[in-house]
């Protein structure tokens, strides 16, 4: 029996869904998630066993350390590339069906992507030069079109001590917003007394904001003083500070630009199917992704959802769920 995270009309049917789709789908992939585990641990084995000689019998003279922490770091690659490959592949299926019934288009290995540009102009992104993308999800909500993937993206250094390090990985998600606009806006997570590094270009201007609660959170520039007031009202700014909630901070950032809203979330890589070291039967998987449609769904909401009704306390994701 699978549980879905909420009531909403797109979780409706998904279990005789999951009944007659996904579950005949997971239980003939489980011979190949075994076979992927074994076939790593033979991996691994003979590189330990390797190592033991190497050491033992010291064919390589002085060389004998390197040459075993080079079998060894060989060996974890290929264990991992064998049990990653098949994780992908079972991922990409296992998605395609959720997508489908959700009535969202799905593409699991993307290059990158065309709406990167704007994210990177608008100063929503830090500097890269390593760059992998996935799982690019299309649909539209709220009578407004919409599409997210996720990205890691690392800088790595030059130099004899060069090294990598994870800059991004997360979500970014574009959405057509209800109006276009004559400037742009940029919203970040106040960086305190480096919000003077974090301008997103010379052309913007800091925007005050009389909400403390907001500038506890947010810091916000714009190219249209005018317009950014009148665009963060009251109302859009306790829908930032309810997305902040929602996503337990994630290092949220934005930009209203062109007619379209940007948003980009340190979330990490949440669309995936889960442990490969347990079996594939089961709700649970299916269970945490159908999470992850609810966390997106819930964010289109509160950013779009018209409440037609005044509202009695604090604005919140459940005020949008019942409007």
């Amino acid at each position: 029996m699978i549980t879905p995270p909420s009531s909403r009309e797109e979780f409706h049917g998904f279990q005789s869904f999951y009944e007659n789709d996904i579950e005949p789908y997971l239980q003939g992939k489980e011979d190949a998630r075994q076979s992927a585990v074994m076939h790593a641990g033979l991996i691994v084995i003979a590189s330990a066993v390797l190592i033991g000689v190497v050491l033992k019998f010291g064919p390589f003279g002085e060389g004998n350390i390197q040459a075993s922490i080079v079998s060894g770091m060989l060996g974890l690659a290929v264990a991992g590339f064998r049990v990653n490959k098949t994780r992908g592949d079972i991922t990409r299926g296992l998605l395609e069906r959720v997508c489908g019934q959700l009535k969202l288009d799905y593409v699991r290995d993307i290059s990158r992507p065309s709406y990167c540009a704007d994210f990177d102009r608008l100063g929503l992104l830090p500097n890269f030069n390593r760059e992998s993308w996935e799982d690019e999800v299309k649909g539209a909500r709220n009578g407004a079109d919409f599409v997210f993937c996720e990205a890691h993206l690392k800088y790595k250094t030059s130099g004899k001590n060069s090294s990598t390090r994870t800059v991004f990985h997360g979500q970014m998600l574009v959405i057509d917003y209800h109006k276009k606009f004559l400037g742009e806006t940029v919203i970040k997570r106040d960086a305190g007394l480096f919000n003077r590094f974090m301008k997103p270009g010379k052309q913007f201007q800091r925007i005050g904001i009389v909400s403390q609660k907001f500038e506890k959170i947010f810091e916000a520039w714009s190219t249209d003083q005018v317009e950014a007031r009148e665009l963060l009202d009251p109302m859009v700014l306790e829908r930032f500070e309810e997305l902040d909630r929602l996503f337990n901070g994630a290092k949220l950032r934005a930009a209203f630009s062109g007619g379209k809203l940007f948003l980009a979330l340190e979330t990490g890589d949440k669309l995936n199917m889960g442990s490969m070291f347990k079996p594939l039967q089961g709700p649970e998987r299916v269970e945490k992704i159908l999470k992850e449609f609810d966390l997106i769904y819930d964010l289109i909401d509160v950013l779009l959802k018209r409440i037609d009704k005044k509202i009695d306390g604090a604005f919140s994701v459940d005020v949008i769920r019942e409007a």
